[in-house]
């Protein structure tokens, strides 16, 4: 008896499980590609307009870059940041920005500022002013259940959406941000 119904169970799970696959695979945050990139304002920490609102979308303009959205401040956050910054390096000569964009708001201020200091960062660090209520998590199409969000974008277009990852898997940016540089520079020499 007791068997029959672990058997059971293991039929009812089975019906579940590709149910709980397609929800994880429906969780999707930030605009799609091919779409345009809205004006945001955001408060400034560390960039050039540190103690501002700014909107650096509206800075980069056409310019290749990286919006990159974090829900909160973790290790794993600090790490991604971290590679942002050696992408956006690697590769600034070629006019490519990037920001970062805190979702969690004014709480993550210290936050920011400790680790554009012991990480010497050259990228922008900022927070939305309203925080996960502010207009720009709407705007932007951020689920607040995914963690991160890459949005490569030029010409104040997203060109590729990489959302939800872990630091071993930042290469997924670089790759996005390696294809957009390399197809905009084939396309100047027209």
């Amino acid at each position: 008896m007791i068997r029959a119904r672990v058997i059971g169970g293991l039929v009812v799970l089975g019906f579940f499980l590709p149910a709980a696959g397609a929800v994880a695979a429906e969780l999707i945050s930030g605009l799609s590609a091919g779409e345009p990139t809205q004006s945001i304002p955001v408060f400034d920490v560390t960039g050039p307009y540190k103690g501002q609102r700014i909107c650096y979308v509206c800075d980069f303009q056409a310019d290749p870059n990286v919006l990159a959205f974090f829900r909160d401040t973790s290790k794993e956050t600090a790490d991604l940041i971290v590679q942002l910054n050696k992408l956006y390096l690697s590769h600034k000569a070629r006019n490519f920005k990037a920001v970062v964009m805190m979702v969690g708001g004014a709480e993550t201020k210290a936050w920011l500022e400790d680790l554009s200091r012991s990480a010497k960062l050259e990228i922008p660090l900022t927070y939305f002013n309203k925080g996960p209520k502010d207009v720009a998590a709407r705007l932007y199409k951020l689920n607040p259940e995914v963690e991160n969000t890459f949005l490569v974008t030029t010409d104040r277009y997203v060109v590729t959406n990489v959302s939800g990852i872990a630091p071993e898997e930042f290469g997924q940016v670089a790759d996005a941000t390696a294809k957009m540089l390399a197809a905009g520079s084939s396309r100047n020499r027209r």
